[in-house]
């Protein structure tokens, strides 16, 4: 075999085969159908929970959960994963916009603009992307009865934004305030010039038309945001200069370090890409005002991904780049529901303006893999794959009043868990879908009795339907029983579970255990990992085209003949790279693999 020597990973969250296939058919997608027709192909099933941090751990570790997964913000250590394994024979790694519960350890790997999860901004992001506007009130809505996600109190199932500002009037113009999170507000003065407006930013200014985006504008001024480096640019979305009225974009500012054994890498990389961003500032949600800005400013950041990915790769002396594109996973959550014909929320007229979104998003991605592919060199293997796919969501499920219910859980008068009075409990950081015994609370001897306890509580859960009955829960587990679900030793919890197709984690005002969702969205994290529809599935996709794939391979994905997991990926990786695969839980595609040539 002619071993590849480096690896470009383009992952995208939420990618769904059976739109590929749909959109590759309509011939919309030409580059996306050259990696699939010139290289090898694999639907990959995803682990429990069907979210982006375990499985793009799993997928670029090689290592099932039980071996990998941590938990959020908990990179794996000492499991001779992936990274430790390329550390170890020298070749280095670049994580540039990957969840950060995967970090690499390489004195000479670099970890640029990691997701952020935990509470409050992001370190890098020093002011977040806003809207500026002298009419806020045309962005009035109805405060959502239903929280959805994981937590339900921090993570909604939907993309919102809350980041609308007034534009104030002035004497000779108007002005806006930059909300800096750590330090003084930095101000926009508007006034006008001719037909236009003119914008001023600490130092800098730019001329504005309605519909354009200005340069980046540097904000040299030492004390306008902590004093770092950085640039923001802004777009004039409305303009009438007779009424005063004025709707302004203005991105979101970062600065981000990175970590290298070479210093000043990601400051390279800012100088020869431009800033990067991590966030938008409009949904990608036909229902939201401007939200075609999100198809820009996700545009620019995946050019700057694959941008940055040739040069560490072809310039820079790494073996391995991995992203993670998230802009098509947002176009699942606001618009699948409206146009999957087996959600509850489908209705035929609307169907073809929610699909187009979901469309573009698509059209974006292959564009920048057309991109990527002129840009890889011999020795290069490209690699486009999802994490999970996603499918329409019908109820909420409240599983700590579930527990509530079997005496399990304590439940204060916020509706909230109290987890010291509690014998079961759940773990924020770890996905949702494991029930860990309160071993403070449950001695020794009664900890599988508690055990049954859950599992009764998950396996007896039913809701009554227009169609009957269903079962809120598709599969539970104990601890002991769970390693056929990729899962074991001591981080685990106690009952690992997945919710039926179309159940997510949620809260409502009712304060209802489950119920029907009054707001249409798709789901992925809390459902069993092969819930599908017609229209689509929680499937995740991998394509790889280049040094070392066979071509024009597609790998079957049946119960009969195969099923790929995500942590194959990882394993193949390591193949190609040259590295053992004994320390790593997933199997080789093998299938994909050029044979080594006879001598």
């Amino acid at each position: 075999m002619n071993q590849a020597k480096k690896i470009l990973l383009l992952g995208v969250d939420g990618l769904i085969p059976e739109l590929v296939e749909r959109f590759c058919a309509e011939g919309v997608l030409p580059n996306i159908r050259r990696l699939r027709d010139e290289g090898g192909s694999t639907r990959l099933l995803p682990y429990i929970s069907t979210w982006g941090d375990t499985n793009f751990v799993t997928f670029l570790t090689g290592q099932a959960p039980g071996t990998s997964w941590i938990g959020q913000r908990m990179s794996p250590r000492g499991t001779m994963h992936l990274l430790e394994l390329m550390a170890t024979a020298g070749q280095r790694a670049a994580l540039v916009h990957f969840p950060e519960s995967l970090v690499p350890e390489g004195e000479n790997d670099l970890c640029f603009a990691p997701f952020w999860s935990g509470n409050g901004p992001a370190p890098m992001e020093l002011a977040p992307a806003c809207l500026h506007s002298t009419h806020l009130d045309q962005w009035t809505s109805t405060p959502s009865t239903e929280a959805l996600g994981w937590p339900p109190t921090g993570t909604l199932a939907h993309h919102q934004k809350h980041n609308r500002f007034a534009i104030e009037r002035t004497d000779d113009g108007f002005v806006a305030l930059i909300p800096a999170h750590r330090g003084e507000p930095v101000p926009i003065t508007l006034c006008l010039e001719g037909g236009s407006l003119r914008l001023q930013v600490a130092q800098a200014e730019a001329s504005l038309s309605i519909g354009d985006w200005s340069d980046w504008l540097a904000l040299a001024d030492e004390h306008a945001l902590e004093g770092k480096p950085a640039a923001v640019r802004f777009k004039l979305l409305e303009f009438d200069a007779a009424s005063g009225r004025i709707d302004l974009l203005q991105s979101q500012i970062t600065a981000p370090a990175g970590s290298s054994g070479r210093p000043g890498l990601a400051r390279r990389l800012i100088e020869r890409h431009g800033p990067f961003l991590s966030k938008w500032a409009v949904s990608a949600d036909p229902d939201a005002r401007y939200f075609e800005t999100s198809f820009e400013e996700g545009r620019y950041q995946l050019e700057w991904l694959v941008d940055s990915a040739l040069t560490l790769l072809n310039d820079e002396g790494f073996s391995l780049f991995a992203t993670v594109f998230r802009l098509n996973d947002e176009t699942h959550h606001t618009c699948l529901a409206q146009c999957d014909p087996e959600s509850k929320f489908y209705q035929a007229g609307d169907h073809a303006r929610y699909l187009e979104v979901i469309r573009r998003s698509y059209r974006i991605l292959d564009d920048a893999v057309g991109r990527a592919l002129a840009g890889c060199d011999d020795d290069t293997t490209l690699v486009l794959a999802s994490d999970h796919g996603d499918v329409p969501n019908s109820h909420l499920c409240d599983i700590h009043r579930r527990l509530a219910e079997f005496d399990l859980c304590t439940i204060d008068a916020e509706g909230q868990p109290d987890v010291s009075a509690s014998q079961a409990f759940l773990k924020d950081e770890r996905g949702g879908l494991e029930i860990f015994v309160n071993r403070d609370l449950v001695a020794p001897d009664d900890i599988e009795r508690v055990q049954t306890r859950i599992f009764k509580a998950l396996t007896t859960w039913y809701v009554e339907t227009a169609s009957g009955e269903r079962n809120v829960v598709a599969l539970a587990v104990k601890k002991q029983d769970a390693s056929v679900l990729g899962y074991w030793g001591e981080r685990m919890g106690d009952v690992l579970f997945a919710y039926a197709p179309g159940f997510v984690w949620g809260t409502n005002q009712r304060g209802d255990t489950v119920a029907e969702l009054t707001t249409p969205g798709a789901n992925h994290g809390p459902q069993v990992p092969t819930a599908s529809t017609a229209f689509a599935s929680n499937h995740g996709v991998a394509f790889f085209r280049g040094a070392g794939i066979r071509s024009g391979v597609e790998l079957p994905f049946d119960t009969v003949r195969g099923i790929q997991r995500m942590d194959s990926a990882g394993a193949t990786f390591a193949k190609l790279l040259g590295l053992s695969t004994d320390s790593l839980d997933g199997k080789v595609l093998e299938g994909m693999i050029e044979e080594r040539p006879a001598r």
